[in-house]
């Protein structure tokens, strides 16, 4: 089958017969799985795998490809790999829960902070642990795999996964055994095959929606020697929540794009494009659809798209009291699940719900939805309920027409991916992001721009964004970076370095970009020694650590190794609370002046720690490192967020109670991250004050301030610990040049660069002048140097006139 290619997709096409990676960035109705086809027809005589996530999306591109590439779906991988040797298992009957708990022993109802969880639920809880770790890249079954539960609050909620893990733990096991008695699914044999670090066996694999990766084939598609090409859509990423991934945009590959629709005209086209800012996507669509495009109302359209189950639920109402036959895509499972929960809550009784068994009557429900920030996904649904009825609802659903029946079909715009109608009419639900607390708009959240871009472009012909209607009003008040510098307002020359680096239009990446523009040469490099490092260690038994901190407290016990302090932050952090400056989320005055007194205390005893007066043992210090990293968070974000060990501080309390509330899971955690530290780090110990811990720059005052994590022997040093490495790419690379450039009259002597990855004991380093070389550096050092003052302090002079 010939096809005739676009520009764009001729340059695909050249790219890959090149036997370049590509990353193919395809806008909605671009025609992507043709430019697949292109490509494999460039390869006539190389073996190729195409893979999808559905079965019907994997056979209608194996008609198009014309048997030149082999189309599989990631499970029918799995399946010929490893999953028929359990085939029996697969079509064996269902097990009910309770003989499910007498196969794993559990014998009794658990009873946590006065609930009572019951076998029913705690067998569902388990059997959900096992799903996530299916769906997740983790070699090992954890507490963190634990779903949330609603009605218990975070450390009862990790009580529980740690009472259960054993049990999910025992599930795998039996999973494990073709001759295994418990329930048994697609899923759990694509886990095992994933465990075995398959080979594809393919000299190119093509993958398609990329940009929806679950997290277990992420790893097996990343682990190929073959060329590898991934396409999709970042722009419509939208099951982040439930554990999808983007691999594209951190994909270390040439990036092309398709941006020539062929689905709508150009009038949806620059709908779409204005969301597409939003999204924090670079590509721009132009409209080649094959018939006249409006952008207008419409009094009966095909589909009507909203945000969540509520608002269609009233979109459903409105039309069956006019007496249209209305079609709700996905069915009304989910709304008929709530209500039937609210009936047997308000009646007195328990319900099964899922996301509900904890609670006793309805208005528990309401309260939770209404004041705990773990509720807002049910709220819509909640609202829902007290809005029409549970009567209203129940009809409702009866009344739903299959949608070959129906005059309109109602969705979510989640359940409208992949679709497309003649005409949209965009619902209610998409909301204009909020004003901070002295009115000042905030700005959307990528996510939210993401969901309303895969809505507005479902329409072919007919497009009606009435309910969207204040996009104009908060494009004018959140205008982005003005000719004179400013974003919302603000200089963006007094942004941080690190916040600098997220725009392109900044001071730095202006600089950096076109100074230092061959950012991916290291990024390859770093990617390379990173798949050659262990999977990173991470807490076990906690079901949610506090990452942000765990980070804080390693960088605290390696400065400590290094014979510094803390540093600043913590100190300034331990100052606000001492003194009236206001912070949100802080206890009371008294509360206040009680952490601020065993602030001082902590600082005292690391000061006598490291004069040698005090003896502490690892773990004493871990729990005291991790008791400061909450003051640093202050003085960082100007909050006592929701998840810190301050909010619930009385006057009584003194640094001992904090230190015995430290989570076990922390100390154990950092033990095994200083383990793999020792050998790498080994040679920087006791330098004395060739370490400097915390730099601040010449240049930290040009910009809104820069402050690196350590300088060794004249080694830049910035370490991470994300349990993530591979995802590290432009913003990190950047800021180690920004922090080099920084020191303008090179006062460190910087003579190399590198990264420490602290869940892994990996250590990267690039000599200073051959890490500028790599990324294109047109000047040496201290010419670079000189003229990033200039650029920077002209940017400064040019704001003050």
């Amino acid at each position: 089958m010939t096809i005739e290619a676009t520009e764009e997709q001729q340059a695909a096409r050249d790219t890959f017969a090149e036997g370049r990676e590509l990353a193919l960035i395809a806008g909605a109705g671009t025609g992507k799985t043709s430019t697949l086809a292109l490509m494999a027809e460039a390869a006539p005589r190389r073996r190729g795998l195409y893979i999808a996530f559905n079965r019907g999306i994997a056979d209608s591109a194996a008609k198009l490809f014309g048997g030149r590439v082999q189309c599989r779906t990631v499970h029918q991988l799995a399946f010929h790999a490893v999953g028929k040797k359990y085939v029996q298992r697969l079509n064996a009957s269902r097990i009910p829960a309770r003989e499910t708990a007498r196969i794993l022993g559990i014998d009794r109802d658990l009873d946590v902070a006065g609930k009572n969880i019951d076998l029913f639920h705690q067998v569902r809880l388990v059997r959900g642990m096992v799903r996530r770790f299916c769906y997740s890249a983790d070699p090992l079954l954890m507490a963190h795999h634990m779903e949330h539960i609603n009605g218990l609050d975070n450390p009862s909620n990790d009580d529980v996964a740690v009472a259960l893990l054993p049990f999910a733990q025992r599930v795998w096991e039996d999973l494990q055994l073709p001759e295994g008695r418990l329930r048994f699914e697609h899923d759990h044999y694509l886990k095992m095959w994933a465990l075995t670090e398959p080979d594809l066996k393919a000299d190119f694999v093509l993958l398609d929606e990329a940009q929806d990766t679950n997290s277990v084939f992420e790893k097996v598609f990343l682990d190929q020697d073959s060329q590898r090409v991934c396409v999709g859509d970042p722009a419509q990423q939208i099951y982040a929540w439930r554990g999808a991934r983007d691999i594209m945009s951190g994909f270390q590959a040439e990036h092309l794009h398709l941006t020539r629709s062929f689905r709508f005209g150009q009038p949806i086209a620059d709908i779409a494009n204005r969301w597409l800012e939003y999204a924090e996507s670079p590509m721009r669509l132009t409209g080649h659809g094959p018939a006249p495009t409006r952008i207008s109302t419409f009094a009966e359209p095909d589909a009507v798209l909203c945000r969540g189950n509520a608002d269609a639920l009233k979109e459903v109402v409105d039309y069956l009291g006019r007496g249209i036959p209305v079609a709700l895509a996905g069915g009304g499972h989910a709304l008929e699940s709530i209500a039937e929960a609210a009936d047997q809550l308000r009646a007195g009784q328990r319900t099964y719900h899922p996301d509900l068994f904890l609670f006793h009557t309805w208005q528990e429900v309401q309260d939770f939805v209404e004041s705990d920030p773990d509720g807002q996904q049910l709220r819509p649904l909640v609202k829902a309920v007290d809005t029409f009825g549970t009567e209203v609802i129940h009809s409702a659903v009866k009344q739903l027409s299959d949608e070959e029946q129906a005059q309109v079909t109602v969705s979510t715009a989640h359940k409208a991916k992949g679709r497309q109608w003649d005409s949209v009419r965009i619902g209610e639900g998409f909301a204009r992001p909020p004003k901070d607390e002295d009115g000042v708009q905030l700005p959307m959240l990528p996510a939210e721009a993401r969901l309303i871009y895969v809505a507005v472009t479902r329409a072919r012909h007919g497009l009606d964004i009435s309910a969207l209607d204040w996009l104009d009003d908060y494009e004018a008040a959140i205008a982005g970076p003005d000719q004179s510098g400013h974003l919302n307002g603000r200089p963006m020359v007094d942004l941080p370095l690190t916040t600098q680096l997220r725009f392109s239009a900044s001071p730095v990446s202006e600089f950096l970009d076109q100074h230092l523009p061959y950012h991916s040469n290291i990024v390859r490099e770093y990617q390379k020694y990173v798949d050659t490092l262990p999977y990173p260690v991470q807490p076990m038994n906690a079901r949610r650590p506090n990452w942000a901190n765990l980070g804080r407290t390693i960088d605290y016990r390696l400065r400590l190794s290094f014979g510094r302090d803390l540093g600043s932050a913590v100190a300034l952090g331990i100052d606000a609370l001492g003194s009236q400056m206001h912070l949100p989320g802080a206890p009371g005055a008294e509360g206040r002046k009680a952490l601020y007194t065993a602030g001082l205390r902590l600082l005292e005893i690391i000061g006598d720690y490291l004069a040698g007066w005090a003896l502490l043992s690892d773990a004493e210090l871990t729990r005291l490192c991790y008791v400061a990293g909450f003051f640093e968070d202050i003085m960082r974000s100007g909050v006592v967020g929701r998840q810190s060990m301050f909010t619930s501080a009385s006057p009584g309390t003194v640094l001992a109670d904090l230190v015995d509330s430290v989570p076990s899971y922390a100390i154990n955690d950092i033990d095994d991250q200083l383990r793999l530290a020792h050998e790498p780090l080994a040679p920087f110990q006791g330098l004395g004050y060739s370490n400097v811990c915390g730099p601040v720059f010449a240049g930290s005052s040009d910009i809104g301030g820069a402050d690196a994590d350590f300088i060794l022997d004249g080694l830049l040093l910035d370490c991470k610990a994300t349990t993530r490495p591979r995802h590290l790419g432009r913003e990190e690379v950047y800021q180690l040049a920004g922090y080099l450039l920084l020191d303008y009259d090179n006062a460190y002597r910087i003579d190399q660069v590198g990264l420490y990855l602290s869940r892994q004991g990996g250590l990267i380093i690039w000599d200073a002048d051959e890490f500028l070389r790599r990324l294109g550096a047109p000047a040496p050092l201290p010419r670079l140097r000189t003229e990033f003052r200039s650029h920077l302090q002209g940017r400064r002079r040019a704001l003050t006139g």
